[in-house]
């Protein structure tokens, strides 16, 4: 019998407590359903003892992250989990972190991180020609910081050979369970998925699952001024020039606050606010998908459908079925 794969979540004051509870839930449901342990969980931390998480409710980390660091190797996993922006600043700075994640680069089989995870696997350079993803809302800045990753503001979870990194929260669960499929086989991965009624690979990305993405993603106040007139008024032609007009800039100015802020183009950034007000309507009320499209001012259902597929990886009935509350049918 083969012996267990360890796993070492890495966590700190302020860390995310889903980010570490919901990957260490699909690992130890994958132990129930082999019956046996497939997975030696263990959790770390700059000291040992309680660790106080963003939420304030305590964790018990069993190693000091200098102690874990020694025992890391090829058959194991590290895995740093994401915090509110003050606890990953100071974690940066915190005792054994850079020890752990320079020798889990250097010894350990894989690394991983759950959302802003990302930015202490980036710290020291590691990640440098790296495709990676953290929170769609920190996906600008971790670009900025970091310009030599490749960062994809929109996906779930991204493999770029040993290093995984994952989106918010959830995503994590999103992380565990392929980590399961790639460890044993799919049938594993759907039967922890099925005990803890989740997706066992959800379709689309981040967007998705963002409300108001547009608007609240940019740091430049221009923008989500920008998208509260297209909110205003979609059916109108949102022309480079409409927009210029809109923002008193130029284009070579407004090209470059979408790629700064949002990482996208104008057209696509006119596109995303469109599909947020889409969104809104298949899941709060019933009206026809074409009327909606009319009103967001795609035009078509075909239009529509074609931009769901570009940027979310969903047609809108699939997205309106999957999102829509049980609840609102009986009302």
């Amino acid at each position: 019998m083969d012996a267990p794969h360890t796993l070492v979540f890495l966590i700190y004051p302020g860390f995310q407590l889903l980010d570490l509870t919901g990957p260490l839930a699909m690992f130890s449901a994958a132990n129930r359903a082999a019956g046996r342990p497939l997975y030696d969980i263990r959790v770390a931390a700059p000291q040992a003892g309680p660790v106080a998480s963003s939420s304030g409710l305590p964790v018990i980390a069993g190693d000091s992250a200098s102690d874990a660091a020694g025992r890391l190797g090829p058959g194991c996993t590290a895995i740093v989990a994401g915090g509110e922006a003050p606890g990953v600043r100071t974690a940066l700075a915190a005792p054994g972190i850079q020890t752990f994640i320079e020798t889990a680069f250097d010894r350990a089989g894989r690394v991983a991180s759950v959302c802003s995870g990302t930015f202490l696997l980036a710290r020291w350079g590691h990640l440098d020609g790296c495709r990676v993803t953290t929170h769609w809302r920190s996906a600008a800045r971790l670009q900025r910081y970091y310009p030599a990753l490749e960062v994809e503001p929109d996906a779930i979870f991204i493999r770029d050979g040993k290093v995984w990194t994952s989106a918010g929260v959830t995503a994590g669960i999103d992380l565990a369970l392929a980590l399961i499929e790639t460890d044993h086989d799919r049938d594993l991965a759907l039967a922890v998925a099925r005990e803890n009624v989740v997706y066992r690979m959800r379709s689309g990305g981040q967007a998705q699952f963002s409300a108001d993405l547009a608007a609240q993603g940019a740091d430049d106040r221009r923008l989500a001024r920008l998208a509260e007139a297209v909110r205003a008024a979609p059916e109108r032609d949102w022309s480079v020039a409409a927009m210029c007009d809109t923002l008193a800039v130029s284009p070579r100015t407004l090209s470059r606050l979408c790629r700064r802020e949002m990482t996208t183009s104008p057209a696509a950034f006119i596109e995303r606010v469109r599909i947020d007000l889409a969104r809104c309507l298949l899941v709060e009320t019933r009206q026809r998908i074409d009327t909606v499209a009319q009103a967001c001012g795609f035009g078509t259902h075909q239009r529509m459908d074609r931009a769901f597929m570009r940027q979310l990886g969903v047609t809108p009935s699939d997205y309106r079925a999957r999102f829509t509350s049980p609840l609102k049918e009986e009302a």
